[in-house]
């Protein structure tokens, strides 16, 4: 008997050590960080953007966008990507419009937008971040290089209401109690 009480303390000591060794593997993984800007639309279609390496964070001060990156673990550098047409982190895309970032996040009938700064404080682990709450949350437009309109509002009633692809999106919209980011997602997700 005494001899089944260790080995089963030794198979559950061995699970506990499987586990944590796990667990820390699954901790260790790393997401991708790759920063690529793309000084134009056409530059972004045909995927010929410049490399930065790897993102680590981004200065928005007075509508002046900076990205910064590193390349080595002590080479560190910084570009400014005010003007540029946008830039992926991994496999978001980011389109600057008037020195402000908007991570693109669907693309359908309507190309579906949110605020950019409040994603990248997400990336670099600052979604407390007063900047968050700064400008707009959602926006639309309906390609990839036409002007952006927040969504929902007057001006998008009236630039895309009238479309018959896009009704039972607003019609989504009309039905919503508070337009809370979640919901206006999952109305684009379902109708686009």
């Amino acid at each position: 008997m005494v001899y089944f009480g260790s080995i089963t303390r030794i198979m559950r000591n061995l699970l506990l050590a499987l586990a944590i060794l796990f667990a820390s593997t699954a901790v260790q993984a790393k997401e991708d960080f790759s920063l690529t800007i793309y000084e134009t639309y056409e530059s972004y279609q045909s995927k010929k953007g410049q490399s930065m390496f790897e993102f680590i964070g981004y200065d928005w001060t007075l509508g002046s966008l900076h990205l910064f990156y590193r390349v080595k673990k002590k080479d560190e550098g910084k570009v400014k990507a005010t003007t540029i047409y946008g830039f992926t982190v991994g496999d978001q895309f980011y389109r600057v419009i008037s020195g402000r970032p908007y991570r693109v996040l669907l693309e359908g009938k309507i190309v579906y937008y949110e605020n950019g700064i409040a994603h990248l404080n997400m990336l670099i682990g600052d979604e407390k971040s007063s900047d968050v709450e700064l400008g707009g949350w959602s926006f639309i437009s309906d390609k990839l290089n036409t002007e952006i309109i927040e969504f929902p509002s007057a001006k998008a009633d009236k630039e895309f209401g009238d479309k018959p692809a896009l009704q039972p999106l607003f019609e989504c919209m009309i039905k919503l109690k508070k337009k809370k980011t979640e919901k206006i997602r999952e109305c684009i997700k379902e109708n686009n």
